[in-house]
Formats: C-alpha cells, structure tokens, sequence
C-alpha cells in the first residue's frame, strides 16, 4: 500500500502478443513506473509473469496479475510469482483467496454498492472501474464524501492530462495502459516512445510530490 500510495501508477500491459507486451513492460519498468500489472488477456499472460518476476527479482519492481476472473486465475498468477492482483470486478472469493494468501488486492467496481461491498470483503485498494465513463474525477470527488475512508484507484483509460485530475480528486494511484502503450506505437514497436511517455507520466507524479513537499516547509 505505501508502494501505491508512493508510486501512484500502475503501468497496465494488455497487448495481443507476449513479445510486445514484455518490450511494453520493460519499456514501463526501465522508465520510472514500478509497478505493472500484466492482464490475464494477454496470450501467455502466466509464463510472462513469471518472466518478468525472475527478471525484476532483485530490483524495487512490482509485477501484478491483472484482470484476474477467478481464484484459479489468482492461483496460477501467486504461483508465478505476482506479489498483487487486481480484477475488473468484485469476487468476494478471489478477494478471500488473496487476503489467505497474503497477496495485495485491488477489486474493481462501480457504485457506491459495490465499492463498499469490496472494501468490507477485504480489499486493499477499490478500483473506481472505468472511472472516465462513470464520470471522472467529479464522479470520485463526488463519492468520495460519504466514502472517504476508502482508497481508491482510478481504472482506466487515464489520459495522460488527467493524472493530476484524478489524483487531486483523492484518487491513491491511476491506472495506465493504452495512454502510454498507444497502439499505434505497439503496433509499429516504437518502445523507446512508450518509455518516453511512461517518464513523463512519473515525471507529472513527482513535480507533484515536490510542489507538496515545498508547500509544506512554507506552512
């Protein structure tokens, strides 16, 4: 959680193959986002997890299974070393399974129902799921008045020009995936791009950190 809360990015690989998806994750991973999440959609979404967790063993990187539907998928995602999982939805049984298993878990949802359902089950962090069509960061504002003793993520899309956004809106982190990995730029293997926009989007996260930290010694 204070990983999350420090990084405030979850760089989401969710490509058509597993080679672009790993040039993705190393383009987020060796450009100052620490935290990425491999969706389950991705073809040899288990064998690149747990690629990535031998890779990254050593390092300060957190790799996590996403998209994860079901505890057999949490299994297979624990198994090849994913410390987090995060869903689309709220499953109150993976939500189980993680906390038995001392994973970190992010359960999507939507309503004010739903996000108060998935905290009380035993998530660490609500995914606000998908935050731009809900409403944005006025919709998290908003429910953010009655339900402020939950974090919440803000799931994507996030554009890149709305991290400040969500985040002021009191979002703990933000999801991002085809912002950075534009499809175009998958498609045409332009990593050194992805990883210039995976930079500025750290860089956006950390002018905020030091804007805060400068406000504060003026107080």
């Amino acid at each position: 959680m204070q990983r999350l809360c420090g990084e405030q990015i979850v760089g989401v690989v969710r490509e058509n193959s597993a080679e672009a998806a790993l040039a993705v994750a190393h383009a987020y991973a060796q450009n100052g986002i620490k935290l990425v999440e491999i969706t389950l959609t991705t073809p040899d979404a288990i064998k690149l997890i747990g690629t990535l967790c031998q890779q990254y063993a050593s390092s300060d990187i957190v790799i996590a299974a996403g998209t994860v539907r079901s505890t057999n998928d949490a299994a297979q995602a624990r198994r090849a070393g994913a410390r987090a999982i995060v869903s689309p939805h709220t499953d109150l049984r993976v939500i189980e399974y993680a906390v038995e298993n001392e994973m970190f878990v992010v359960a999507g949802a939507a309503t004010p129902t739903e996000i108060i359902r998935a905290w009380e089950a035993g998530c660490d962090v609500v995914k606000i799921y998908p935050a731009q069509h809900l409403g944005g960061p006025d919709y998290i504002r908003t429910i953010r008045g009655p339900i402020r003793d939950v974090p919440m993520l803000a799931g994507g899309p996030v554009p890149l020009d709305m991290i400040d956004a969500y985040l002021d809106a009191g979002c703990v982190a933000v999801n991002l995936g085809p912002s950075l990995a534009v499809p175009e730029l998958v498609k045409t293997q332009q990593w050194e791009e992805i990883g210039r926009r995976a930079m500025l989007a750290s860089s956006i996260v950390q002018s905020r950190k030091a804007v805060a930290q400068s406000d504060s010694y003026v107080h």
